[in-house]
């Protein structure tokens, strides 16, 4: 059976394209309306305000306070409030976190199981609130995937959410709302959207479509993203960040990502490195591995990276990493070498590892991580 393509969302990519917020079906048709937003940053620059202005008229509730690293028990809280005032449109603004909470919101407020239980046995055919995505760092790609990620902080472990109904309706990305991003949130966002486009190229479910939006992602990050970090204020360098990550989006919403991420988890978990950060740190050497395993895939991949070799190409990111101020080695994250092994433990998710194309085991995967402690 041959793989397919889904994107049911509506995507609208420009600068000022969030003022078309008023003029979505949803929107429009709405009367109750859950707005969820991220940090004080958005109060900071205007843009709340703003767009409560569009929502005037609008019976409208909002939720704030979101952690970046979403919880069971922030789920189970904001699914409460809004099962007690429902609405009729979700509109999310702000990082992933908030996207990701905000869509597992709409999915599971029309049911009535608990949210834990939800994790476990959401129905295939279950029809979400309309959701409408707002990014405000270019990182995640939430706002066209159908994906919601939240941390056990008892178990220390992350629970990864994937259905249909996890899709927004709309998607409004527009460039200028990441202006105000600070450096080290642009660089681990931008490296978490990197990743993501390496591993759906890198993805033993890999297909054309997610390959053309991989591929441009990935030639499109590797410039930018270091001029970004440097310069907030360069447009273009914001544009071309805010496009490549949608691209990543659009590719790993049908993929899903691979061992780097399943390797982040407990880095996060238990050393509290930063998400694009802990996916970043094992790319270099994955994919050198990746490329052993699937040759005939290297030629398209060295052509996005300008390289002739995948050493190169495996410094040339490790290049961006530095010049982004982030970290190429476990012990400048204050990872140790008898940390290695919790790691090593933690680090298999099976439904992530299973789409990498070099099957690791433990032994090699604590390999790997040795050298580059």
């Amino acid at each position: 059976m041959a793989a397919s393509y889904s994107m049911p969302v509506r995507i609208r990519f420009g600068e000022g394209v969030r003022s078309s917020l008023p003029e979505l079906p949803c929107v429009k048709e709405a009367k109750c309306i859950a707005l969820f937003i991220g940090s004080s940053s958005l109060k900071k620059s205007g843009h709340l305000a703003e767009i409560l202005g569009m929502l005037k008229g609008k019976d409208t509730e909002v939720y704030e306070g979101i952690s970046a690293e979403p919880t069971l028990e922030e789920l189970s809280e904001n699914l409460d409030v809004l099962r007690r005032k429902p609405a009729d449109c979700v509109v999310a603004v702000g990082g992933g976190s908030v996207l990701d909470l905000a869509k597992a919101v709409a999915l599971f407020a029309p049911q009535k199981s608990d949210a834990v239980l939800l994790l476990k046995t959401i129905l295939k055919d279950a029809v979400p609130i309309p959701v409408v995505a707002i990014p405000t760092t270019a990182g995640t790609g939430s706002e066209v995937s159908p994906f919601a990620v939240f941390w056990d902080k008892t178990e220390k472990k992350k629970h990864s959410l994937m259905h249909a109904g996890l899709f927004p309706a709309e998607a409004l990305v527009d460039p200028e709302l990441t202006y105000s991003m600070p450096p080290a949130v642009t660089a681990s966002a931008g490296m978490d959207a990197f990743t993501q486009a390496c591993e759906a190229y890198w993805n033993r479910d890999h297909l054309p479509l997610s390959d053309d939006y991989a591929l441009a992602a990935i030639c499109r990050i590797r410039s930018a993203l270091p001029k970004a970090v440097r310069n907030g204020d360069d447009k273009e360098a914001r544009r071309e960040m805010m496009l490549g990550s949608l691209e990543a989006g659009l590719a790993f919403s049908n993929t899903r990502t691979a061992a780097c991420h399943s390797i982040s988890y407990p880095m996060t978990a238990h050393f509290g490195v930063s998400h694009g950060q802990a996916v970043g740190i094992t790319l270099p050497q994955v994919l050198i591995l990746n490329a052993g395993t699937m040759p005939e895939r290297a030629g398209r991949f060295l052509e996005s990276m300008n390289s002739d070799s995948m050493d190169d190409a495996a410094d040339k990111i490790r290049k961006m990493m530095v010049e982004s101020g982030l970290k190429t080695r476990l012990s400048e994250l204050k990872i140790k070498k008898e940390d290695i092994d919790l790691i090593v433990k933690e680090g298999f998710t099976p439904e992530r590892m299973g789409n990498n194309p070099y099957v690791f085991n433990p032994e090699s995967l604590k390999k790997l991580l040795l050298s580059i402690l």
